[in-house]
């Protein structure tokens, strides 16, 4: 298996243990990602390097791709305060 692509399944399954909704894209090694089926998705892919996984590319947030529990936590909380409503405390 190439290494990103194991990457991104290890990503996806600890996203999995999060009750984040993930999903593979068939046309590029990427994960697209929501905290509820309503919501709009983010994607995630392996930067050229391999070395860092990479989401919301205006600002560069990303985490180094050989920890994918601690990047499903940094991608949950990114999406938790994303999607929270008004008063929900952003």
């Amino acid at each position: 298996m190439n290494r990103n692509l194991g990457a991104l399944v290890a990503l996806c399954h600890e996203l999995s243990k999060l009750r984040v909704k993930v999903g593979l894209s068939d046309a590029r090694p990427a994960l697209s990602v929501r905290g509820d089926l309503v919501q709009r998705k983010t994607w995630i892919e392996i930067d050229p390097s391999g070395e860092w996984f990479v989401w919301r590319r205006d600002d560069q947030a990303c985490h180094a791709a050989d920890d994918p529990a601690g990047a499903a936590k940094k991608i949950a909380e990114y999406l938790k305060a994303r999607d929270a409503g008004p008063g929900e405390g952003r």
